[in-house]
């Protein structure tokens, strides 16, 4: 399953149950959409015990992957969360609107309206309807028949410089923002170039964005970004291409871009080659980055750690599990926790012969686990009725990842 499928499943798990759930008449009390921050006092970013508290039990919840979407009362509709932190929180209220003025209800080309001049912008169709995003303000619009009916906020891409350059001399360089990871300095701007300013990069599963701004000192152009992605051993694992916006780039602008990648693997390094549109060959700037931070490759390393349970002793009973989990990546796992559930069956004599069949739980940290190597844990396993096992069968699930150096 790519990416692309993986992020848009999340996304239609969260439409469905929208579209499941009947809508809400209006709270008495206005709440604010911040953009990119919360709906109301639901904060991306916070702990879920905290955001259940504020939000208070949950109609219901579903496990997609390893995010957890929680139907939640008025005037939220659902939040997903992911290892314990708020990744996401929508609403379907019409009480709830951004400090733009956009909410449930409000129509597309009103959306379109208010958050003209947002760098970037994704439309996907889905069934019934279609999703506008805006990853750089850190919201997204689900709409039906033009109007939009659920309101997504999740935390925002990083793109922080301004459209036209400001006011200095010819070789000022503009100032990086957070989270900007540009391994070559940008020269002076010269006449007649083109210089890319920052790049930055922000994995999310199986999702690479690799975002950026580029100058131009030459005439107004239509012009891509080509991003081209390589793993530690140099090995080119994805590629891609995005316009810049915006497009034309005027004389003396900034335009920024945002590349979206399918990857497998953990990218240590990029290169960005900017090109006039229609061309293939032609490069205006090139810059190659590396990426420091690979915790936030942590799932991809997750496919590749395989966890087994094993008893020693047959029959065996709850003192005799172990787990044994495997480092097939080419990082060390700083930690790594295993949840366990066994369905097992045994035989009961008193006060009558029958067969009983409970399921038990367990969980398991494996710590400092280098590249090729396993660990063998003793698993806890919760407390039943049978003494000893006839039949069993468990389930490891490969829960949160560190990654060390």
């Amino acid at each position: 399953m790519n990416a692309t499928t993986v992020a848009r499943r999340s996304w239609l798990v969260v439409v469905a149950l929208a579209l499941s759930v009947p809508a809400t008449a209006a709270v008495p009390k206005p709440c604010l959409i911040v953009d990119g921050v919360a709906v109301d006092a639901l904060r991306v970013g916070m702990p879920v015990l905290a955001a259940l508290a504020i939000a208070g039990q949950p109609l219901s919840q579903q496990t997609v992957g390893t995010e957890v979407v929680f139907d939640l009362r008025p005037p939220w509709t659902h939040m997903t969360v992911q290892y314990g932190i708020v990744q996401r929180v929508s609403t379907r209220s019409p009480a709830c609107r951004t400090a733009r003025g956009i909410g449930a209800g409000a129509s597309l080309a009103a959306v379109r309206q208010a958050y003209a001049g947002t760098p970037v912008s994704i439309r996907t169709t889905i069934p019934d309807g279609e999703i506008l995003s805006f990853p750089f303000v850190g919201t997204r619009f689900l709409l039906r028949q033009g109007h939009v009916d659920t309101v997504e906020v999740f935390r925002a891409e990083t793109l922080a410089q301004p459209s036209v350059i400001p006011p200095g001399p010819p070789g000022a360089q503009a100032s990086p923002g957070p989270g900007a990871t540009t391994a070559l300095p940008s020269p002076p701007a010269a006449v007649g170039a083109w210089i890319i300013r920052t790049t930055s990069a922000q994995a999310t599963d199986t999702t690479l964005v690799i975002a950026g701004m580029v100058e131009n000192r030459s005439r107004p152009a239509s012009v891509y970004a080509e991003v081209r992605a390589f793993n530690g051993a140099g090995r080119l694992v994805a590629q891609g291409d995005s316009p810049l916006f915006p497009n034309p780039v005027p004389s003396g602008a900034i335009a920024s871009f945002a590349v979206r990648l399918t990857i497998d693997d953990v990218v240590r390094r990029y290169v960005v080659i900017i090109r006039p549109v229609g061309s293939i060959s032609v490069s205006l700037a090139e810059q190659a980055s590396e990426i420091k931070d690979i915790q936030q490759f942590a799932s991809i390393v997750a496919r590749q750690l395989q966890a087994v349970v094993q008893v020693t002793t047959n029959p065996p009973t709850r003192d005799d599990f172990v787990v044994v989990i495997t480092n097939g990546s080419q990082f060390t796992v700083a930690s790594v926790a295993v949840a366990v559930e066994i369905v097992a069956t045994c035989r009961m004599v008193f006060p009558a012969p029958r067969s009983v069949q409970e399921l038990r739980a367990g969980n398991v940290i494996g710590l400092q686990l280098r590249p090729g190597t396993s660990a063998r844990l003793p698993l806890p396993v919760s407390v039943g009725i049978c003494i000893e096992f006839a039949t069993w069968a468990a389930t490891p699930r490969i829960g949160e990842v560190r990654l060390g150096d």
